[in-house]
């Protein structure tokens, strides 16, 4: 297994942070056509930015608090493990998309296909990153750390963006 790890505010020292809670990339993902089977990628805050470009992950496992998968790419995410620590945010919910689609004609977006949703706390699966986000999850497992409401519109109130579940 392949891990990508951020140090900046992992491991987790039981719900307190050595640094501010911020931006901190673990892997940024922007070739055309990627694979990753059986990686894992954890941080705290933006673990994964998925950029653009078509990529495809498998039996990865994929650890944040807040929008922890993220960009604007055409990219799905099959057999993965997503664990959620949002229990590090001192009650604050968390966040684990945050997909960057900006227009209706746009190809982009996240498919989530046969995965399990674990972790710790209170977590959204997502919000709108721009104001055309599309995300969906299929056949996916979600533990009762997710919200009953599933998605939180962020600052894209009246936009068209596809969340589903």
């Amino acid at each position: 297994m392949i891990l990508k790890q951020n140090s900046y505010n992992y491991p987790l020292n039981n719900g307190s942070h050595r640094n501010p809670m911020k931006t901190a990339v673990a892997a940024l993902i922007e070739g055309d056509k990627s694979a990753f089977y059986g990686c894992g990628f954890f941080g705290l805050q933006d673990t994964l930015w998925d950029v653009q470009g078509r990529h495809y992950f498998k039996h990865c496992t994929i650890q944040g608090a807040v929008d922890f998968i993220f960009g604007a790419g055409q990219s799905v995410y099959e057999r993965c493990t997503i664990a959620a620590v949002a229990g590090a945010l001192n009650g604050a919910p968390g966040y684990i998309t945050a997909q960057g689609r900006t227009a209706a004609n746009e190809t982009n977006g996240f498919v989530f296909k046969n995965c399990n949703i674990v972790g710790s706390g209170k977590t959204y699966l997502g919000r709108p990153w721009r104001s055309y986000a599309r995300v969906i999850f299929y056949n996916t497992l979600m533990s009762n750390i997710v919200v009953p409401q599933g998605w939180d519109p962020w600052f894209c109130t009246g936009h068209k963006y596809v969340l589903l579940y």
